[in-house]
């Protein structure tokens, strides 16, 4: 199933349709304005921000018929340099109807693996309360929840807004 897509680099024919991708299947999470902030945010630049030094946005295209389907991007966690070791996954999203099909699994092991070329040696990544099935795939691939102890003093919000930490170490 998964054959049937590839990965490409974000580049400016995509970048209008990662935009509406984005846009479109995020936009109805309760957490929109909170914890998705800082997606809506980079898709005034979303281009520029992933030609940044390590980070990349990826798309994953149906090659049957052409469409971007998915995309995730990596870059330092915010506020750091590169050289500090410490990433994150960002964006990270699929078509609807095109989720639970192995997909989302293509596009993290390629942002994994492009992060591990980058020298990146710890990922961070969040995800919202609602995003059950994307935890799932979190934790398939080795990445471990963050405690809500250790996040405690991070977030004021109530529970059902503060967003979901996962770290995967030792890439």
């Amino acid at each position: 199933m998964t054959e049937d897509v590839s990965v490409e680099l974000l580049t400016p024919v995509t970048e209008a349709f990662v935009k509406d991708l984005i846009r479109r299947n995020l936009s109805g999470y309760e957490e929109a304005g909170s914890v998705l902030a800082a997606t809506f945010r980079r898709l005034t630049n979303l281009l520029n921000v992933y030609r940044g030094e390590g980070a990349s946005c990826f798309v994953l295209r149906n090659q049957t018929t052409g469409e971007c389907i998915g995309c995730a991007g990596i870059g330092p966690l915010h506020g750091l340099s590169p050289s500090e070791g410490l990433g994150e996954v960002r964006d990270l999203v699929l078509e609807e109807s095109y989720r639970g099909r192995g997909y989302g699994a293509v596009i993290l092991k390629h942002c994994i693996d492009a992060a591990k070329d980058l020298g990146y040696r710890r990922l961070y990544l969040e995800t919202t309360p609602q995003m059950e099935k994307a935890k799932k795939l979190f934790v398939r691939f080795g990445f471990r929840p963050v405690t809500q102890a250790q996040t405690a003093a991070v977030s004021a919000r109530p529970q059902e807004a503060t967003p979901g930490y996962f770290i995967l170490e030792n890439l």
